[in-house]
């Protein structure tokens, strides 16, 4: 039976370019391919430590819910990255929720990544494909959240290339290898969220003043079961209640 430790994903090499017609050391071409080792060093780190996060995630119920109501904060904490003060926080998981509140954007996603298992796409690629993607689906609180950005001169900090390649690698490996303990109804999750505010957590101005566990397992996922293995789809599908329930809410209105 495999083990959590077992099931850490590798990272592909493909994406540092090979160069031909080899240079002593020392010329621009192998300062070159040193620099991109380099990156290659920190991204296969990255990549590991949000696969441990996952991982962590899945059996730490308080670590869990501290990755879904502040998830730029605890990825930077574990990622070699540069911390995000508090208005750049605010501001980047607004973004995320924005994101996973919108069932067809996170259908999107999914789709993208299944699309580029061959080649992980840049960050620009993506980029303008993320864009384009939320115009066509109907992405007005993400764009709202782009534009708060924008106005306050924050920016959307701690969303790096590293997790592309790590929804990618981690699509890729499930795809290829599947996961023993996958339900066999990948195909019906596929359709997206369809998730509904539970409408049992009062709103304060500030937060939710209290939060209402309950027992029963809910048949409706935003990740399909096609898309990652268990450990990773427990978290995503909370983070896309959590997200889903803040809209209801309203806490996506400008103003």
């Amino acid at each position: 039976m495999e083990t959590t430790a077992e099931r850490t994903l590798d990272v592909p090499v493909d994406r540092v370019p090979e160069r031909t017609g080899g240079q002593p050391d020392g010329r621009p071409g192998e300062r070159s391919r040193g620099a991109q080792g380099a990156v290659m060093m920190v991204r296969a780190a990255n990549v590991r430590r949000i696969d441990a996060l996952f991982q962590a995630m899945e059996t730490d119920f308080l670590l869990r819910e501290q990755f879904i109501t502040g998830p730029s904060r605890i990825l930077t904490e574990y990622l070699d990255v540069p911390p995000v003060t508090a208005p750049q926080a605010l501001l980047t998981d607004r973004l995320v929720y924005t994101v996973f509140a919108n069932p067809r954007l996170v259908r999107w996603l999914q789709d993208y990544i299944h699309e580029h298992t061959d080649r992980v796409p840049t960050g620009a690629a993506f980029l303008t494909d993320f864009c384009a993607a939320t115009v066509s689906h109907g992405g007005e609180d993400v764009v709202a959240a782009l534009l708060e950005g924008c106005a306050a001169e924050t920016g959307i900090h701690g969303l790096t290339e590293d997790l592309l390649h790590y929804f990618v690698n981690l699509h890729a490996a499930h795809t290829l290898c599947g996961d023993e303990r996958a339900r066999p109804d990948g195909e019906a999750a596929r359709e997206g969220t369809a998730i509904e505010p539970r409408g049992i957590t009062p709103l304060t101005s500030i937060t939710w003043t209290t939060w209402i566990r309950t027992t029963q397992v809910e048949e409706v996922h935003a990740i399909g079961t096609d898309f990652a293995p268990p450990y990773v789809t427990v978290t995503l599908d909370g983070l896309a209640r959590y997200a889903v329930e803040l809209r209801a809410r309203g806490a996506f209105r400008l103003g």
